[in-house]
């Protein structure tokens, strides 16, 4: 079911932004808006992207074979990677590169009072995906803490990329806005190609944050320390486990944990037993935390 509400986060994304990157596109060529311009690589670089997305979850979702073990979980985060990468120069650096092209050839602006209207609309759609993928990001997380910390802890790379997408979708409309109400206002084009370098500058650091953060996943990054002493903890409410010394859980895909550990079990107990109880714990931790999918306890 989560991954269902993460696919359907997707594809609401997706749908949007190519519907607002239509529309940017047609305002540009009436208005010769940089802003506009910049909006529109914009939300064509998100669309592109959550197609990447889309197709990083259908091969994640496949389960273990001869090939791939543990499966291929981690193939949603390297699309999150190629993500930011695309956030990052077609987004970033040729919002950039136009806006300081209109601010060394400034251009007449026409039609602006239709690119506020388009503008306010675009910032309503994003968000509402915004705030739909947030909540998504919240399902199931402790209350109080902040988007930040949830984005950091997350081990679902598209919801990770949503979000940040999303976000610096809804600040850069409000930057264009911004840029575009002024020029209006003033009848300066220099606002206009300001707003552009802005946005592209958002986009990059917007890439470079998601980059990191998928980073962490690729390599394999573990688990909080909560969830970690949890599964000792469970391990220990076996009567045959005489110690847990030595634990490791990682994550290997979206909401997808590897456990691998050594386990002392009393000395008193036959191979027979302590078989069986390895077996009971392996079973035990699958079913009571539900993002454990592959487990390896040696005995010692």
């Amino acid at each position: 079911m989560a991954k269902s509400n993460s696919t359907n986060t997707v594809i609401l994304a997706f749908s949007v932004n190519l519907l607002i990157a239509v529309t940017k596109f047609f305002i540009w060529g009436i208005t010769g808006s940089s802003a506009f311009f910049s909006e529109a690589v914009h939300s064509l670089v998100d669309s592109a992207n959550q197609s990447m997305l889309w197709y990083g979850q259908i091969k994640s979702s496949k389960g273990p074979d001869t090939q791939y073990p543990l499966g291929r979980g981690r193939e949603e985060y390297f699309w999150g990677l190629v993500v930011a990468v695309v956030f990052f120069t077609l987004g970033g650096v040729v919002s950039v590169q136009h806006g300081i092209e209109a601010l060394m050839h400034p251009r007449k602006l026409d039609n602006l009072s239709i690119s506020i209207w388009v503008l306010i609309i675009s910032i309503l759609l994003e968000t509402y995906v915004l705030i739909r993928a947030t909540k998504e990001l919240r399902r199931n997380s402790e209350e109080g803490k902040g988007i930040l910390k949830l984005l950091k802890e997350s081990s679902e790379g598209s919801l990770i990329a949503i979000v940040v997408e999303d976000f610096a979708a809804t600040l850069g409309l409000v930057i264009a806005l911004i840029g575009v109400s002024a020029s209006y206002f003033t009848g300066n084009s220099i606002f206009d190609g300001l707003s552009s370098i802005f946005i592209g500058l958002l986009l990059m650091i917007s890439g470079i944050f998601l980059g990191y953060e998928m980073k962490h996943l690729i390599v394999g990054e573990s688990v909080d320390s909560k969830t970690k002493n949890r599964i000792v903890e469970l391990i220990n409410t076996n009567a045959s486990v005489k110690e847990v010394k030595y634990l490791e859980v990682v994550i290997i895909g979206s909401n997808k944990y590897l456990v691998v550990g050594d386990v002392d079990y009393f000395d008193d107990l036959s191979d027979e037993v302590i078989a069986n109880a390895n077996k009971r714990i392996i079973n035990d931790l699958k079913l009571k935390v539900a993002n454990i999918t592959q487990v390896f306890l040696n005995t010692v």
